[in-house]
Parts: structure tokens; sequence; C-alpha cells
């Protein structure tokens, strides 16, 4: 499970260092073996899933029919920019050019647990959405259906 916001720096060939806590459970699961991807959102932030994660989540897509927009939109995107990644020795991944340029990650970057994967974000655009969430009115937040079953 993974869980907890990370600021990271990231180095002059686009790599990041891991946390140490994520390391060992990385290397034990997946080999450090990774994917990292795109958000279909408006984010532009990246997913990165263990190998064993992304594999169910691949299957879904792909499963998807190829005649509505939204499921040739995720196709194109999730999928076509999933790269994989290999975590080293010091716990470093090296982003790709293309998704950090998608992603706008510069010299720091946001690492954001989701239980089963990361999402990584510019420190820029992190502090950005952070500020619009805290100021979304209760209007905003009206809880949906699964959400209602949650007792938190």
């Amino acid at each position: 499970m993974y869980r907890g916001v990370n600021q990271l720096k990231v180095d002059g060939k686009g790599r990041i260092a891991l946390p140490t806590r994520y390391r060992d459970e990385l290397m034990e699961r997946c080999d450090g073996a990774m994917v990292v991807t795109v958000n279909d959102t408006q984010d532009h932030c990246l997913w990165m899933y263990p190998l064993d994660e992304w594999g169910p989540v691949e299957k879904r897509i792909i499963e998807l029919p190829s005649y509505a927009k939204r499921h040739i939109r995720l196709k194109r995107f999730v999928l076509g920019y999933a790269t994989d990644v290999s975590m080293d020795k010091t716990g470093r991944i090296l982003l790709p050019p293309t998704l950090r340029e998608f992603a706008r990650v510069e010299k720091e970057a946001y690492l954001n647990g989701q239980g089963n994967k990361f999402e990584i974000w510019s420190a820029k655009d992190w502090n950005a959405v952070n500020e619009e969430w805290l100021m979304d009115s209760d209007e905003d937040m009206t809880p949906t259906p699964e959400m209602e079953t949650l007792q938190l």
C-alpha cells in the first residue's frame, strides 16, 4: 500500500530517487520493474505502477471497445505513453523526456502514494492543484454513491 506525499529532486538526467520506505517492497514485489504513463485527465501528472499492478490495468484498458471516443483516448494516452522503468540499486528511476515534458517535471517533483500506484507531479502543478482543491466549495464535493458507503 503506497501512501503519503514526498518531495523529490530531479537530477540532470531526469532521474528521481524513490523514498527508502518504498524501495525494499518494490524490489521484493516486482524486482524494481515499474510502468510510468500519463494520466488521462486534465491533470499533467504521471502514474507509476509496480509491474504486477500494471498488468491488470493494461488488460482492462485493452479490452475496452474501440468505438467510443473516451476509450480511444484512454488507449492512446495511457497505453501509448506507458513506459517500462527499472529502479537501480540506489533506488532511482529514469523518467523519459517525453513523460517529463508531459508532466512539466523539471528540478523538483512530488510523489503521491495512491494505494496501488503513485502519482508523479511537477512541484509547480502540485502546489497549484493543492490550492485549487483547498478552494473547492462543498458543493463541488457532492459525494458519489461509492463515497457514501465509506465510513472515514
